[in-house]
């Protein structure tokens, strides 16, 4: 499965991004204040809803990208330190996906917080048609395509996340093609529509891969996992 195409219902998702949008303002629903203040952000949303359009692309590829520390497609070579932590003989195959909610448009320049709420409903419409691909395609296609197998989902690994730097983008773009969805990437890695994300999962056949929360916030480290004082603290603390 190459560059498989998936549409995601705007009134599926907005159920999703509505939580998150109250959750990421920190509004009190139970106070007249913030009731006035979501009323003001759904119509920022109502407003602009015509410009969110949830399009997304999957591609699935076996087991035999991942090898030596990095997952390799064709000429193409993504590399992340926790990769190192991943015994390739775990891997059942990696998922690669791109996704965009396109532009939620706000109704006046001048008014910054029309602005804010447009930007924050981008944000959380792209979480939300993350959780929906990942639930009602990915792990359906996976069950499928395994015929039933006990596997798993690793973290979600992209750039920016794990220590993979954001410039990585341009190579999703080489493994994908963005162009379906109306799609593109700046030399410098930034994604046009902003309201876009790339990343990948990969298909573990055992439960117990886990990443730590600071493996998450990692910026890097040139040489490797092993030498990461984060993980040599955590190893000290499990013996």
């Amino acid at each position: 499965m190459i560059n498989k195409k998936v549409s995601i219902e705007e009134s599926k998702a907005y159920p999703l991004a509505e939580k998150r949008f109250i959750q990421t303002c920190g509004f009190n629903m139970e106070t007249e204040k913030h009731q006035r203040m979501m009323k003001m952000g759904k119509k920022v949303r109502d407003d602009g809803v015509e410009g969110i359009n949830i399009q997304a692309l999957v591609s699935f590829y076996g087991p035999e990208v991942c090898k030596a520390g990095m997952i390799t497609v064709g000429d193409v070579e993504l590399t992340c330190n926790y990769f190192e932590q991943i015994p390739a003989e775990s891997v059942e195959g990696v998922y690669f996906y791109m996704l965009t909610a396109g532009e939620c448009y706000f109704s006046s320049e001048e008014n910054i917080m029309d602005f804010l709420y447009a930007d924050i409903w981008g944000t959380n419409y792209v979480d939300a048609g993350i959780e929906l691909l990942t639930e009602d395609f990915i792990k359906n296609d996976m069950a499928e395509r395994f015929g039933g197998k006990q596997l798993y989902l690793s973290e979600e690994f992209g750039p920016g996340y794990f220590g993979m730097p954001v410039i990585e983008t341009k190579k999703f773009f080489k493994i994908m093609d963005g162009g379906l969805i109306n799609v593109r990437v700046k030399d410098s890695g930034l994604m046009i529509p902003q309201k876009t994300c790339a990343g990948l999962y990969v298909v573990l056949n055992r439960s117990d891969i886990k990443a730590e929360p600071e493996c998450m916030r990692c910026h890097g480290n040139a040489s490797g996992c092993q030498f990461c004082a984060v993980r040599a603290k955590l190893n000290e603390v499990k013996q």
